[in-house]
């Protein structure tokens, strides 16, 4: 099965995929990388550093920053990465799925994703704000601000044809007696076994409050154009990873230490000041005449 694709001048891609025929949750585990995927959020130029909490992965944001998601693809073959942040995907700017289309990253390679599709050629970027300024509470998704997630497709590739067997190899050890020699007659085991999803989570963790959610940005040259890829498997990507983020002030609430002050002591007081008296000068001999005559 085929569809079109976009790619992006840049050297990634949009894939046009089957119509979303299911209106399916999408979950993603709560790691941000898998070893052959990785997504990182940069802000000027530079990856934020992520803190591993309990099963999630954050990042401090801070407000009015833009940021860029970079995908990461270690593999050797071309993957789709369908992209979400806020519960909004990041191509139609509607509630994500697993069925909607996504980019297309090149084998050993990396794409960076800087905003909400608006076209063919410009994005809105993506800025770190306030909750009830972010896209996804402007669409009434509120509920859903703080993670950006993304599932990875690898692209079918057509298998060789296997070898066709040679005949075994024919000796005669006497009248009337052949004797057949398996050469190289062990073939390889072409079977596919199924792996488990990384990073597959089996319920979804609870979410608290957040104090940080992403805003339809201002507009950005964006250039993508269509290509053609197909999905190894339809609805079941090789990897879902998620990259949580929030401010300071909210992931000190959840309990990342690393984002949370230490409460110290008020600093003493400083010591009373009292001006000097006057015995703390130099005393006058007696009979001192100040009104000198060498004045």
């Amino acid at each position: 099965m085929k569809y079109s694709v976009i790619t992006i001048s840049l050297g990634f891609v949009l894939a046009c995929l089957m119509p979303a025929t299911e209106a399916q949750a999408v979950w993603h585990s709560g790691k941000h990388s898998s070893g052959n995927y990785e997504v990182e959020l940069l802000v000027h130029g530079s990856p934020l550093p992520t803190y591993r909490h309990y099963s999630n992965d954050y990042v401090e944001g801070r407000y009015n920053d833009r940021y860029v998601i970079r995908l990461h693809n270690r593999t050797w073959r071309r993957v789709e990465a369908v992209v979400s942040v806020d519960g909004r995907d990041a191509i139609d700017g509607k509630n994500a799925s697993l069925s909607k289309r996504g980019y297309v990253i090149p084998a050993y390679s990396y794409i960076d994703v800087d905003g909400f599709r608006l076209n063919m050629s410009e994005v809105a970027a993506f800025r770190f704000t306030s909750v009830p300024d972010s896209y996804s509470a402007r669409m009434g998704t509120a509920w859903k601000v703080g993670i950006v997630g993304v599932s990875f497709f690898p692209e079918y590739v057509r298998p060789r044809p296997r070898p066709r067997p040679r005949p075994p190899y024919m000796t005669r050890r006497g009248p009337g007696d052949w004797h057949a020699q398996d050469e190289a007659m062990a073939g390889s085991d072409y079977d596919g076994r199924r792996s488990k999803s990384m990073g597959a989570a089996r319920r979804r963790p609870p979410r608290s409050s957040t104090n940080l959610g992403t805003r339809f940005g201002e507009r950005r040259a964006s250039s993508v154009s269509e290509t053609s890829f197909t999905r190894a498997n339809r609805s079941s990507p090789a990897a879902r990873l998620s990259l949580r983020y929030d401010n300071r002030q909210g992931l000190c609430n959840l309990g990342v230490g690393a984002f949370c002050y230490p409460v110290y002591p008020p600093p003493p007081p400083p010591p009373p000041y009292y001006p000097p008296r006057r015995n703390d000068y130099a005393e006058p001999p007696p009979g001192w005449d100040h009104f000198s005559p060498y004045y």
